[in-house]
């Protein structure tokens, strides 16, 4: 191989989509989120909406637009983000850190602005460009269906625990998961 095919290939592996993470031949999976859903929510039937990534305490900072973020439980991530509180426009997200740690405590910039006050925030949902996720079962079995119905214990179905979990790619607002038996937790991973 040439010098200048070679640096071509090393090009191309390094590009944005090539780096992703690829499961499914000739598709790229980028990451835009992760959450877990505790045995306590699927107590009953629970849809991705209800997943938290992060909580926080948040203030509107001098520019409306920014949040001064305080007391971090998780990890905020930009560009992708929704974030709810008093305070905040729904479907407001989080375009941009501007200063502090990242993911963590610090000044963020939102697309709409805001007037929190020391208000309790939470980020999570559904990433707004997420079109799959991987979904695992932890410690016990979760049923889940897609088609607008609840599941129920003995409907719809299984994420099995201690096996590679499943990678589901239909309508992210419609499905909903439900504890099979036992505390299970359902880990989810939101990939474009």
């Amino acid at each position: 191989m040439n010098k200048t095919l070679f640096a071509l290939s090393v090009l191309m592996a390094l590009s944005s989509e090539a780096a992703a993470q690829g499961t499914v031949p000739g598709q790229f999976l980028v990451p835009v989120g992760n959450c877990q859903l505790s045995a306590s929510q699927l107590g009953s039937a629970i849809k991705l909406s209800s997943c938290v990534r992060a909580s926080f305490t948040a203030s509107a900072a001098s520019n409306a637009t920014q949040l001064v973020v305080t007391s971090v439980t998780g990890v905020i991530l930009t560009g992708d983000q929704i974030v709810s509180g008093t305070g905040l426009t729904a479907g407001t997200t989080i375009t941009g850190q501007v200063s502090g740690t990242t993911g963590g405590a610090g000044t963020y910039q939102l697309s709409a602005s805001n007037t929190a006050s020391s208000a309790s925030v939470t980020s999570g949902g559904v990433p707004p460009s997420a079109t799959m996720a991987y979904l695992q079962a932890e410690t016990a079995d979760v049923r889940w269906r897609d088609d607008g119905g609840a599941p129920t214990a003995s409907i719809g179905n299984i994420a099995v625990h201690g096996i590679p979990g499943v990678l589901y790619s239909g309508t992210l607002s419609q499905i909903q998961f439900i504890a099979l038996s036992g505390s299970p937790l359902l880990d989810v991973a939101f990939y474009r």
